[in-house]
């Protein structure tokens, strides 16, 4: 089916699949027999699968999606909608790359395209009882299980029992939404590890007319100095960052006499207008936020108080980023 469905989570999304995807379904499909030995077997030609794809696109009521890393870019595996009748539909075709982690936030990614997106009231999946990992897997992230059904399906010549598992709208966002987008999180911040290393908070940025004036009014929330003001002329701001016990650090920044570089903000009376944090290795952190539709306005250039490289950058939300390398 051509739809445009995309679901963004912590360390993957899942997006439609395409003629490109031929070749890496193919291969993600053939790469371990043995962990694989429970999907039907597709034969080793990307032009079949091609014309697979071409049909698949004209048909109604399936949804195909390429599970894919936020922070590589990589294509990790695939998922899929479909048998959709009476508000309820089933989800397979899952086949995840060796070595991915993204099995966990996966799933929860195709229950938010079932239920925020389609507005189903169940997702339900068969595996064939042989298939005891995944089986596993249903369990331990909570899906319920229907009782014991007497219906079989005959594979590689043998008659196996099928197992149901569900999930109604209302017990994904009740009961188990929260907990999967713990584990995706957890996910998250091992990939961004090993991607850019250290990746931590900094500070706030807060616009102010007046430096001093501002911070008249955050000393009422038992703030002080953190060491002296500093200016820096390339950037057209002076600044003071201020600390205190169990808030987050402040850099409250003014414009120089000659400079207008917050005036944007200081005309919409924006006072705190971005985040910023200490990366370890910057270089690979712009790829993935440029990745991610972030959009660079600062390119990077010598910080004045850090004696390191920083660069800004606008999310696709519009919101202000500041990296800063350590």
């Amino acid at each position: 089916m051509r739809h445009t469905i995309v679901v963004e989570g912590y360390a993957y999304k899942i997006r439609p699949v395409t003629l490109s995807d031929a070749a890496f379904i193919v291969d993600v499909r053939l790469e371990d027999k043995e962990r694989n030995q429970y999907i039907h077997e597709i034969p080793n030609d990307v032009s079949v699968q091609e014309k697979w794809i071409e049909d698949y696109l004209e048909q109604e009521g399936e949804y195909y999606f390429v599970i894919e890393n936020k922070i590589t870019g990589d294509r990790e595996g695939l998922i899929a909608v479909y048998h959709l009748e009476d508000n309820r539909a089933e989800w397979g075709r899952w086949v995840i790359k060796k070595g991915s982690m993204a099995a966990v936030e996966s799933v929860d990614l195709i229950y938010k395209a079932a239920f925020g997106k389609l507005g189903l009231e169940e997702l339900f999946c068969r595996t064939i009882e042989k298939n005891e990992s995944v089986i596993a897997f249903h369990r331990a992230i909570r899906q319920k299980e229907r009782e014991q059904k007497e219906e079989r399906i005959e594979w590689n010549g043998i008659s196996c029992r099928m197992i149901e598992h569900y999930i109604e709208r209302e017990y994904y966002y009740n009961e188990i939404q929260c907990e999967l987008e713990k584990k995706a999180y957890q996910i998250f911040v091992r990939n961004m590890r090993y991607a850019v290393g250290k990746f931590e908070f900094h500070h706030i940025g807060a616009a102010a007319k007046e430096i001093e004036k501002e911070f008249s009014y955050y000393k009422l929330l038992g703030y002080i100095r953190e060491g002296a003001s500093f200016e820096d002329k390339e950037q057209g701001i002076k600044g003071q960052f201020i600390i205190s016990k169990n808030q987050p650090r402040l850099e409250l920044l003014e414009n120089l006499s000659d400079s207008v570089t917050l005036n944007v903000f200081l005309e919409n009376n924006i006072h705190m207008y971005h985040f910023a944090y200490l990366i370890e290795n910057i270089e690979k952190g712009m790829e993935i936020l440029i990745r991610n539709r972030a959009k660079l306005v600062s390119p990077l250039k010598d910080s004045v108080y850090f004696k390191k490289r920083i660069c800004f950058f606008v999310l696709a939300n519009s919101f202000l980023i500041e990296l800063i390398e350590v």
